[in-house]
């Protein structure tokens, strides 16, 4: 432990830049508002510096970030939409970092800040252990037992303020670890390795479990197939596809075992409703959305359900940014998506590829039902490994070098 976070071991492995990502990477595991507070703090401090400026200079399309988050604010404030204009700034904030990122990341730093947030999602885990005995003896219950509750403040959420973010975070956990199994050259050689990135995952998935996100199962499952797609492991894959049909027939027999399978009609009604707000909406305000956390904002107009997004990864960001707003960042996704393509053209890691990959195939699946990608914590270890493939900006600069 002391060899992962010692001081003196920091500052005889890592540049005084890298040790700025290190700093962020820890804050991930404090509250939300904690974290949030990290991060403005260490990216006003990279601005005074330069650094920022300087990442933004050497970022290709990094330019339509300024717009994306320039056309928030105004829209935000033109519809008095203050939370949208503090979310607004906290975006700008996140992605700046993440060029930062870019620009400094490297294959021992990527090794050592994933060991990192693997070895915090156990402390996480044992805190949201300690959350869940709580819960228990608020109903007297004096004995460890596996209980999955309906409401909210039952459910545990570790550091990261819900049920349902914690659950995110669990995905991102879970293939994460497994990436890092896939990385092990022989396993009878690294056979503690193995069982150390085994038994993370059990404890992950058992208080996934506890967090009672039922949406998050099949977005991890969806993860790691197509992690062990992309970096062939068909036989791997087959046997995962296997247990998983098997664990759907099995509810499918025996829909009680299910998880809230009580409330699973009145969730769908729910969510059908904030999803017709949304549209109502977006119908309205096609081209600019107005800002972020648009639904919060218009839902007593439509007499909708009170809650802060309106739950679909493909309805909320059109809310909020509109036609217009979404266009305006997209040269810079493209630009990502291009270099990733690149990589994996490469076949420099491929494993990273598909940890990239999976990901993002996650918080598409996941957000069918939710947007708890849309939040401090889960946003930014997504954008953070969705551009690790900077790891290898050198490797890429060479790529394109001989295709001009």
């Amino acid at each position: 432990m002391w060899l992962i976070f010692g001081i003196d071991y920091l500052k005889e492995h890592f540049t005084h830049n890298q040790r700025y990502i290190i700093v962020a990477i820890l804050s991930m595991f404090l509250p939300f508002y904690m974290c949030a507070t990290v991060l403005i703090f260490l990216t006003i401090r990279l601005l005074l510096k330069g650094e920022i400026q300087d990442a933004y200079r050497k970022t290709a399309k990094s330019q339509y970030i300024l717009y994306f988050c320039g056309l928030s604010f105004v829209v935000s404030l033109f519809y008095q939409n203050y939370y949208g204009f503090v979310c607004s700034i906290g975006i700008l904030v996140i992605l700046s970092f993440v060029l930062y990122y870019r620009i400094h990341i490297d294959s021992r730093l990527f090794e050592y800040i994933t060991n990192c947030i693997i070895v915090l999602s156990i402390f996480a885990a044992l805190y949201g252990l300690i959350e869940y005995i709580g819960i228990l003896n608020s109903y007297n219950i004096d004995q460890f037992e596996i209980m999955i509750f309906n409401r909210p403040q039952d459910r545990i959420n570790s550091v990261f303020f819900n049920a349902n973010y914690y659950a995110m975070m669990i995905e991102f956990f879970v293939c994460l670890t497994f990436y890092k199994i896939l990385k092990i050259k022989d396993i009878k050689l690294e056979w503690k390795k193995f069982i150390y990135y085994v038994a993370v995952i059990g404890l992950n998935l058992f208080v996934l479990l506890l967090t009672a996100c039922r949406t998050a199962w099949p977005a991890l499952a969806g993860g790691i197939l197509i992690m062990l797609i992309v970096d062939k492991h068909h036989k791997t894959c087959a046997c995962i596809l296997a247990l998983v049909i098997v664990a759907c027939i099995y509810f499918l027999l025996n829909p009680s075992k299910f998880p809230r399978v009580d409330n699973i009609v009145a969730y769908f009604m729910t969510r059908a409703g904030i999803w017709e707000v949304a549209i109502q909406n977006i119908i309205t305000h096609p081209l600019f959305g107005e800002g972020p956390m648009t639904y919060m904002h218009i839902y007593p107009l439509y007499h909708g359900h009170p809650t802060e997004h309106a739950h679909s990864i493909y309805l909320d960001p059109l809310l909020c940014f509109g036609i217009v707003g979404l266009l305006t960042i997209a040269p810079y996704i493209y630009s990502n998506i291009q270099r990733l393509y690149r990589l994996w053209k490469l076949k420099v890691d491929k494993t990273l590829v598909a940890l990239i990959v999976s990901f993002t195939v996650m918080i598409f699946i996941h957000g069918i039902l939710d947007y708890t990608i849309f939040f401090v914590q889960t946003g930014f270890l997504y954008l953070l490994i969705a551009s690790s493939f900077d790891v290898h900006k050198h490797a890429l600069k060479a790529y394109e070098s001989l295709r001009k």
